[in-house]
């Protein structure tokens, strides 16, 4: 298969690399059971999170590459996971879109992201870091999982453990702007909900410390549609939105939502305004789905997934 593309735009290149002409074509194979065996050996010192392998990545005259262990990798390189999931190869491209609907559509800060492919063509998802400074220097950012001492360690199944609810009562002890950072984290959860994102665990949520030495919930990250891949539940959190565990029902979801609102500090008319404008938006959003890079039969499951999900809270 070839690449989709062989080069980045000008807004890419900026985006993504400072404005530096950059290859999108690593200089790997890549193999249906793995990677390719001229992958270098090291995943650097980023985590395997579930399924998908995380690899910090360079880049140097041009061209990206792996990083060293104990390199600074200024990238995070997520390729697509072979068949035992649905639709596998569409996981970079169903991440991308994902990531540029919070930026563009539901109004929330996001790492910025783009694809590169493999020299066979295979696709990846490839991400900036945002906790790098333009000197190199680190920002310190922690997912809510550890600031809730949630132990996690050893029990992957544990940042599923608890409620939307608490995640954000941590937001608010944390942040130093609680209002804007809650009104962040409600839009965040409710574009989770509408993208069929059932991975939103704890996580994938976290705070950052600012160059201004402000105490900021971080960029969106990990948002993908995962029922393009695997039938999972309507929440990554156990308890949903609610500490009381409460069901949500679908016709009711409005309510929920704006209930949950309200218990997380913030008013029912916020949580109103931003559910009508977001389900009224819901044409623009299809509109994009043939401008992106997935697959169309990834294409049709998504619309499918995500209208029904917009019809709830009709």
């Amino acid at each position: 298969m070839k690449p989709l593309f062989s080069e980045y735009t000008s807004a890419e290149r900026t985006l993504m690399f400072g404005g530096e002409n950059v290859s999108p074509i690593l200089p790997y194979r890549y193999k249906a059971k793995g990677l390719g065996d001229d992958m270098p050996a090291s995943t650097g010192s980023l985590s395997v999170s579930g399924a998908q392998p995380k690899l910090g990545v360079c880049r140097k005259n041009g061209l990206l590459r792996i990083a060293e262990p104990g390199e600074q990798s200024t990238h995070i390189l997520k390729p697509c996971i072979s068949g035992r999931f649905s639709l596998n190869r569409d996981m970079p491209a169903n991440e991308l879109f994902c990531m540029k609907l919070l930026a563009t559509f539901f109004k929330i800060p996001a790492a910025p992201a783009t694809l590169c492919f493999f020299n066979d063509g295979v696709p990846a998802y490839l991400t900036k870091r945002f906790d790098l400074l333009p000197d190199g220097s680190k920002m310190h950012v922690e997912d809510i999982a550890s600031l809730s001492e949630t132990e996690v360690q050893g029990d992957s199944l544990k940042k599923y453990q608890g409620s939307y609810e608490q995640l954000a009562a941590v937001v608010a002890e944390i942040s130093d702007a609680p209002l804007l950072d809650l009104r962040t984290f409600f839009r965040l959860v409710l574009a989770n909900y509408l993208l069929c994102n059932g991975d939103a665990h704890a996580k994938n949520f976290s705070m950052m410390n600012n160059e201004d030495g402000t105490r900021r919930l971080a960029p969106a990250y990990d948002v993908l549609n995962t029922r393009l891949h695997v039938a999972d539940s309507t929440f990554a959190m156990e308890s949903g939105l609610f500490t009381d565990g409460r069901e949500c029902h679908k016709g009711s979801m409005k309510e929920h939502f704006t209930e949950w609102a309200k218990r997380i500090g913030l008013t029912a008319q916020y949580a109103i305004k931003e559910i009508n404008r977001t389900v009224a938006a819901l044409p623009v959003l299809l509109e994009q789905l043939p401008k992106s890079h997935l697959s169309h039969k990834a294409q049709s499951v998504f619309r499918y997934h995500v209208r029904q999900r917009f019809r709830s809270l009709n």
